[in-house]
């Protein structure tokens, strides 16, 4: 994908994708481990501008590298990320590594013992883990702001955020800190900071990639991919999605990597557009619609028909979201011993006590609004196979805030476009499609039927080839350099 030769420049290796590092290893043009020392020098010495790498473990991650060596050696890989380095949201447990969760109110200086499913997948296929990134405390914002990590800066511009909660690994990939990133989307937290930072996410259907961690507020929380490119986004939910029968949601059988996906036809999907989801959103940017409207041309080229659609919502989705939202973080927030209950984020602790407050007919009432949602969604994809729209409504905001000027930190009125589909289940992507004036990135989303990833996946492809945008490295890149 990127015009490179086999020469070791650190810049040029940091930016191949996962893709043309396999290849290079194969022909023994350049080594796991070299890639790998490189890289963890670079978060060294760039780190220091975005704040996105909360540990390392150069020990562990050079071993990691040694034994992929040996097997490109021995001509044995055992997959297609086998050597690739891989960041880790800090929401996910990583043998060898500590966990902190973003959070103050727990010791995260000790090394937990084992690794989440996804971790355990990606382990089994021979990737090496580079580091961990940040995030809010327990993933509770759209920012990647935390007290015991700081505060997590976009690469495109410094001083705006990258979004949350996976701002952390968003950030890293735009720096170059390794090709893919594990994330977390609870309702957003992967398709969010992608659009804000010119990178891939796939928020998977629920149950598709395999986890312990099943929250009370399921379907709403999934592991997911986060790349520079589509293909490399592909071939890491692969992998994730293997089965795991300690999963009793997991789907019987792994997600099939499509095979058109260096320039897929798209003709015979018939895919709604729709600017505002049917949703009420109380802020819009004119460069931001403009160039969300521009996925409808790129989607039309690529041979398929597209229709103007809404989803017409039986519920508000703001008002069920905010409950069971509430209800997950009474859930987090009751596993923090008292003694330390201080130190958590005011967020959860504001969600929490709402949540206690919550009479349990308003709870059932909230179930029974996601399912009515669902169902909605169900029915709209009877008639088309995509829908695409907005990720956000307006380019990365201050990183000083939380939330854009005017409104409270835990509203989540002013961002609607994410959430529905975690209450519904469905997977969805967003997918770079052009930048701001001022440079920033803005991302598409694209959403499909429960299953489906590789219908979504193959339309984002048909974007990302018609406007190949990861070629684009960011101005905070530079600054950092200086």
């Amino acid at each position: 994908m990127c015009d490179v030769d086999a020469d070791k420049d650190t810049d040029q290796l940091a930016y191949l994708s996962a893709k043309e590092l396999t290849t290079l290893f194969r022909k023994r043009a350049i080594s796991p481990v070299e890639v790998a020392s490189q890289l963890l020098t670079r978060i060294n010495r760039l780190d220091g501008a975005v704040n996105a790498v909360v540990h390392d473990d150069p020990e562990l991650t050079l071993t990691m590298a040694r034994a992929a060596e040996c097997r490109y050696l021995e001509g044995s890989p055992l997959s297609g990320i086998d050597g690739v380095p891989v960041t880790v949201k800090d929401l996910c447990r990583v043998a060898g590594m500590p966990l902190s969760r973003g959070s103050a109110a727990f010791d995260g200086s000790i090394p937990v013992w084992d690794d989440g499913l996804p971790i355990a997948r990606l382990r089994e296929a021979g990737a090496v883990f580079l580091a961990k990134t940040a995030t809010p405390d327990s993933g509770c914002k759209v920012v990647t702001r935390s007290a015991v990590h700081g505060v997590t800066a976009n690469p495109y511009d410094l001083s705006r955020t990258p979004g949350g909660s996976s701002g952390g690994a968003a950030a890293a990939l735009a720096m170059g800190f390794g090709p893919l990133a594990v994330g977390t989307d609870g309702a957003g937290s992967l398709r969010i900071p992608a659009s804000y930072t010119n990178t891939v996410a796939l928020k998977p259907s629920y149950g598709v990639v395999p986890t312990l961690s099943h929250d009370i507020d399921m379907p709403l929380p999934v592991t997911g991919p986060m790349a520079r490119t589509v293909e490399d986004a592909a071939t890491m939910l692969h992998v994730m999605s293997r089965p795991d029968a300690r999963d009793p949601f997991a789907w019987p059988v792994p997600f099939s990597l499509p095979k058109d996906l260096a320039n897929p036809d798209l003709t015979g999907l018939h895919i709604a557009a729709s600017p505002r989801f049917g949703t009420v959103a109380p802020l819009a940017d004119l460069e931001v619609d403009f160039l969300v409207a521009q996925a409808t041309t790129l989607l039309a080229d690529a041979g398929a028909t597209l229709s103007e659609a809404d989803p017409v919502w039986p519920v508000n989705p703001a008002i069920p979201f905010q409950v069971l939202w509430d209800t997950a973080y009474l859930d987090a927030a009751s596993r923090v011993d008292e003694t330390h209950r201080h130190l958590v984020d005011p967020i959860i602790l504001a969600a929490a006590e709402r949540a206690q407050k919550t009479s349990a007919a308003t709870l059932l009432a909230a179930i029974d609004g996601r399912i009515k949602l669902a169902l909605t969604a169900a029915e709209f994809f009877t008639r088309f196979d995509l829908l695409v729209g907005p990720v956000m409504p307006i380019p990365p905001f201050s990183v000083d805030h939380d939330v854009p000027e005017g409104f409270a930190d835990d509203d989540w009125s002013w961002c609607p476009y994410t959430y529905i589909w975690n209450m519904t289940g469905q997977p969805a992507a967003s997918v770079p499609i052009g930048f701001t004036e001022a440079g920033l990135p803005v991302g598409v989303q694209i959403i499909g039927r429960h299953g489906e990833e590789a219908t979504i996946l193959r339309a984002a492809a048909a974007i990302e080839c018609r406007r190949p945008l990861y070629r684009r490295r960011p101005p905070g890149l530079s600054m950092a350099l200086s």
